[in-house]
């Protein structure tokens, strides 16, 4: 007989929460709170092909877990690399026809690209999402706002090229050489780039797809209306100036007002959708810190933590 410890009863208590969630959204779920770094693409690969997997072995007469067709992913991250968001929804869009994100707290950065990538977004008044900032490695864990590093070499370039005097301007020329790399200024534009395209691609695909009639005076929805629109918030969610910096909260509210107009369900509309959400995300924090995580993922599988 085994003994038990605190590893085991906290891992059976979070296939509980997870599976009443599987339950209450008639979906699979899956908890990711981590970096979005590289790794963490092939980690995700093989969560979902193991809940693929063992939702094939359950199946028979009385299968103890439903075969969904849709997936919900409790997200907390402060961001990361865009690449690896695509490839993290190319792995997700491969198992599964409808994928829903659930922001208990935040998703920065490509956090925010990642949730937009979902055919829905559940939040409430806490709940944040980023600008669209994509974050470039200079190192491990050297992880700098993309848009920062941008604003800062324009910034310098804008000093020096308008002195009158180019001997006042020394100190930012020698800074501009020494901190500054054009291969990842280079890169980082791309990523800039590459995240706004995602969105292009992604928002009338999956989070406009049944978007039929506008709200208000029931026209019908063009192709074309829907890229206008897409075009409108990567734009705006792309401006680090107007959000000031890389770690400001766009909430629930922000996201669904006029200058963005992007539709956000309020979890707390839902009693029970509320307090198994926050239940269920409580003690997943919990557990993480007590055990000393940096990073985890939680599943109906197991619980996965790497770091």
């Amino acid at each position: 007989m085994d003994h038990l410890n605190l590893t085991s009863i906290g891992h059976d208590i979070l296939q509980t929460g997870n599976r009443a969630l599987a339950t209450l959204f008639e979906a699979d779920v899956i908890s990711i709170n981590a970096p979005i770094e590289y790794g963490l693409d092939k980690h995700i690969r093989h969560e979902i092909e193991a809940i693929s997997e063992f939702k094939s072995i359950q199946k028979g007469d009385e299968p103890s877990v439903e075969d969904y067709s849709k997936l919900i992913i409790l997200l907390t991250t402060n961001g990361g690399s865009v690449d690896v968001v695509e490839r993290i929804t190319r792995v997700f869009r491969e198992h599964y026809e409808t994928v829903e994100y659930i922001i208990p707290s935040h998703a920065y950065s490509a956090g925010t690209v990642l949730a937009l990538s979902g055919n829905k977004i559940w939040m409430d008044y806490f709940s944040v999402l980023g600008p669209i900032d994509p974050q470039f490695s200079f190192g491990k864990n050297q992880w700098v706002p993309g848009m920062g590093y941008l604003s800062k070499y324009q910034e310098l370039l804008t000093q020096i090229n308008g002195a009158q005097d180019p001997n006042k301007t020394r100190a930012q020329i020698a800074v501009l050489l020494e901190k500054f790399d054009p291969n990842a200024l280079f890169q980082i534009e791309q990523a800039i780039e590459h995240s706004k395209s995602l969105l292009v691609d992604w928002l009338p695909k999956f989070k406009f797809k049944d978007w039929d009639l506008t709200e208000t005076s029931k026209i019908k929805v063009t192709d074309s209306m829907k890229k206008d629109r897409t075009t409108a918030i990567a734009d705006i969610l792309g401006n680090a100036e107007h959000w000031y910096s890389h770690g400001r909260g766009i909430s629930m509210s922000d996201l669904q007002s006029d200058r963005i107009k992007l539709k956000i369900d309020d979890f707390r509309s839902n009693k029970e959708h509320n307090s198994n959400i926050r239940h269920y995300n409580g003690l997943f924090e919990d557990y993480m810190r007590v055990m000393g995580y940096e990073a985890a993922t939680n599943t109906i599988v197991r619980t996965s933590i790497f770091s």
